[in-house]
């Protein structure tokens, strides 16, 4: 799966959105729902939140383990507007790999939910 890199104080975290890192947020976030991940960025906590869980599974990925918890991330994130931008833009673009859904075809992988749109984009005869 393809990783978001954030800095945070000065160190570099790879971020992916697999089920493993939906799981922990069902489970710290009261109410969790898919559809409200965008919703979730916007508030610091839970943007906290999203940045652990995806940075456990990114790191897992890139072959290292997370060193850091929730509260050392949360403290060490300067709550200014452009940098809180930064990290949304990451969060959800970690999001938006995530779930993109591929197949492994002879040509390497391929987004079967792009070929679906660029079909309903043909015109029919």
């Amino acid at each position: 799966m393809k990783t978001t890199q954030v800095k945070i104080a000065g160190r570099t975290f790879s971020l992916c959105f697999t089920l493993d890192a939906m799981a922990e947020l069902e489970e710290r976030i009261e109410g969790f729902d898919l559809n409200r991940l965008t919703e979730y960025t916007h508030k610091s906590g839970t943007l906290a939140d999203m940045i652990t869980a995806m940075a456990r599974q990114g790191e897992l990925l890139e072959g290292r383990t997370l060193d850091v918890d929730r509260a050392w991330i949360g403290s060490h994130i300067n709550p200014a507007p452009v940098r809180i931008a930064t990290l949304q833009i990451a969060v959800l673009t970690a999001a938006a790999n995530g779930m993109t859904m591929e197949t492994e075809e002879e040509d390497g992988p391929r987004d079967v939910v792009l070929d679906e749109i660029k079909k309903k984009e043909t015109p029919e005869d």
